[in-house]
């Protein structure tokens, strides 16, 4: 669990798209019972705003899952008016959902994970949208989402082969220089650079990869080895939660390095 202090704004990080019901994320175990502890010694401290992030398009997501994030955000507003005297707010509770989407990265084990179209991602987003409009205390909600095309452009990024390196060149030439800021983002340049440079982008985000696929970053020595990776891929799909490497060791490989968690606490 993260929780963060800012002014009196409560922010809290559940490590799973819905918390345990879904625990696809491993090493990470947040409960329903945690967040809303959490949330109510917050309230008992003074704090009436509460932050959640949550991340949408994870393997295994039901649309269970999607309604699940509004509805806890209910109960955390609930919670408030229900514990908090009339006399001793501070205002409303104003309870924020932000929600990102998920991109496959490098060296975890999702690498090998498919990925969604913008249409499908804010689809999904559609669903937390409307669950915020349909819950009691929806004055007290507030949702916020990422950009779907962003996401898509991400994942081309992250898993990208030296074939992508051609496509920057060309958004570059096309003016392409600030597009980590919104107002000078065009999804349509960088597919023009794409399509010139004969990039098929499906290839490098909507498939699934085999388990015996070689990547492009393979080479690379992270200490974690792929065996590792692949038993957490199909614990993940298994729904097992991974213990924390402060509780047990997985055997992941990193203790090669001699040193880090690894080591803590040991003579």
């Amino acid at each position: 669990m993260i929780l963060k202090n800012i002014g009196h704004v409560f922010e809290h990080f559940p490590d799973l798209p819905v918390l345990i019901r879904t625990p696809v994320i491993p090493g990470f175990n947040d409960t329903e019972e945690d967040i809303l502890g959490g949330a109510g010694q917050a309230f008992d401290g003074g704090w009436n705003k509460v932050k959640l992030y949550f991340m949408l398009g994870l393997p295994t997501e039901t649309e269970e899952d999607m309604k699940a994030i509004p509805q806890l955000a209910n109960e955390i507003a609930a919670l408030y008016y229900d514990t908090v005297p009339k006399e001793k707010r501070n205002g409303k509770c104003q309870i924020t959902i932000s929600t990102s989407f998920f991109v496959p990265k490098p060296f975890t084990p999702f690498q090998w994970a498919g990925m969604y179209t913008p249409g499908d991602y804010l689809a999904r987003a559609r669903v937390v949208n409307e669950g915020v409009h349909a819950q009691l205390n929806h004055k007290s909600i507030k949702y916020n989402w990422h950009e779907a095309d962003v996401t898509v452009l991400e994942g081309i990024l992250a898993r990208g082969d030296r074939k992508i390196g051609q496509a920057l060149l060309k958004v570059y030439e096309k003016g392409g220089i600030f597009d980590a800021w919104s107002e000078y983002f065009d999804y349509q340049r960088w597919e023009d650079a794409f399509a010139e440079c004969g990039i098929d982008t499906d290839f490098y985000t909507m498939r699934e990869r085999d388990l015996d696929e070689i990547f492009p970053w393979d080479f690379i020595d992270t200490g974690v080895s792929k065996e590792f990776l692949k038993r957490e891929w199909k614990n993940a799909h298994d729904e097992k939660v991974t213990p924390n490497c402060r509780m047990k060791c997985s055997g992941c490989g990193a203790m090669k390095f001699g040193g880090g968690v690894c080591f803590e606490n040991k003579d």
